[in-house]
């Protein structure tokens, strides 16, 4: 079975206003964290087992991965990022044919920076184009115009990337469908494999929540947006894209199968300042504080690293428990989870894992969305209807 490794890098060029994943622009300490990062992945592998961050019953496709994110992982040298995955590759004894993705913004990423990453093991590049609108990436305050996207991605596919992934957002203050259909057959034409579109979110904290959280629907209204989003997937579906997740679109045999490793409840490792992780029953996190993590990692000592992962060590620098879950709070994931994706949950899979029936479990709550018309039942799954798609946070609210 395999084993799935987040890593964060957390620095950014520039802050996107929508943006409120962890990032700093301060890149005075970018050596010292990609040092602590090695170190940690030295740390993983003298404590874990064979069987740490496994579980049969989740992992159905069985393929390791190893996913790059942040922040912008096309901003630090090369050199470092190849040393990482090294690391990682070495401490966790990760497979030949395991998928390895790096996220790339088109203002950072070079063709000597392609060629680097391709010789170290990645085989997957996720781009964060978020549209080929100059208007709209001026909204949105990305570095790049439509050209040095697009210039971006045929300098990708030239250096030997084969599986790409390409980021828009829809939904966006002056975007129109028409655009957003633009854009797609844009990257359709370009190769790109896979295709996420997320529709804008006004998160707290951000300078778009300043701007917009009272007014966002005087400009993109709630039944614009869904046509948006529904027009779009129809759109991707009629080139060959199959919606298998509420915003991830992919070519037959293209998903991201460390991005579905979330969404079937598999463990998975986390490295870096900000990044999360999911391990047994605890989830567990690293501070947002890149000084934080550089100090814990230059004195964490392999045991420290052991009894945190047993739970019996929480007094640390940068690590942090979010939670321990028990049985019913795995139970109840599966939906918040698996709701999102287009099979739905699996209630045979259910069974395997809990040996209980899914409907036995949660009843009320299905029958209730089923009446309503917002899940339907197919063979031996539950799945979002259309209208269920539209009130997805709803209906899997029901169930937590």
């Amino acid at each position: 079975m395999a084993r799935h490794i987040y890593v964060h890098n957390p620095f950014c060029a520039r802050k996107c206003p929508y943006c409120d994943f962890y990032s700093v622009t301060d890149h005075s300490c970018v050596d010292e964290l990609y040092k602590a990062a090695v170190t940690e992945a030295e740390l993983l592998g003298s404590v874990i087992t064979e069987t740490t961050g496994i579980n049969s019953f989740t992992d159905a496709d069985g393929i390791d991965t190893v996913y790059f994110g942040g922040g912008t992982p096309s901003l630090p040298d090369s050199r470092l990022i190849t040393e990482l995955l090294a690391a990682i590759k070495k401490n966790f004894s990760i497979s030949k044919d395991a998928e390895i993705t790096i996220e790339v913004n088109p203002s950072s990423v070079r063709e000597d920076k392609l060629e680097d990453y391709l010789k170290a093991g990645f085989n997957r590049i996720s781009v964060g184009i978020q549209s080929l609108d100059d208007e709209v990436l001026k909204t949105l305050g990305r570095l790049h115009d439509s050209k040095g996207a697009v210039d971006a991605l045929m300098m990708i596919t030239a250096s030997g990337f084969t599986n790409v992934s390409a980021d828009l957002i829809t939904g966006v203050p002056g975007e129109t469908l028409e655009g957003i259909k633009s854009d797609i057959k844009t990257f359709y034409e370009l190769g790109v494999k896979h295709i996420s579109t997320y529709s804008l979110s006004i998160e707290e904290g951000t300078p778009f929540f300043e701007r917009y959280s009272k007014t966002l629907e005087e400009f993109v209204s709630p039944e614009k947006e869904r046509e948006m989003y529904h027009g779009t997937r129809e759109f991707l579906q009629n080139l060959g894209y199959e919606t298998y997740e509420i915003s991830n679109s992919a070519l037959p045999g293209y998903r991201s199968i460390h991005n579905s490793s979330y969404w079937n409840s598999c463990e998975y490792f986390a490295i870096g300042a900000g990044a999360h992780g999911y391990i047994g029953d605890m989830r567990y996190g690293h501070k947002d504080d890149v000084v934080s993590y550089i100090k814990e990692m230059k004195t964490i000592t392999s045991k420290d690293y052991k009894d945190f992962f047993e739970g019996s060590r929480e007094d640390l620098v940068s690590l942090y428990v979010e939670e321990m879950l028990n049985e019913d709070d795995k139970m109840r994931e599966v939906p918040f989870l698996r709701l999102r994706t287009s099979e739905g949950i699996l209630l045979d899979e259910f069974r395997k894992m809990f040996g209980k029936e899914f409907e036995d479990v949660f009843a009320d709550e299905v029958e209730s969305n089923i009446s309503k018309g917002l899940l339907e039942r197919k063979e031996r799954t539950l799945r979002l209807t259309r209208s269920g798609l539209d009130l997805a946070n709803k209906v899997i609210e029901d169930f937590l």
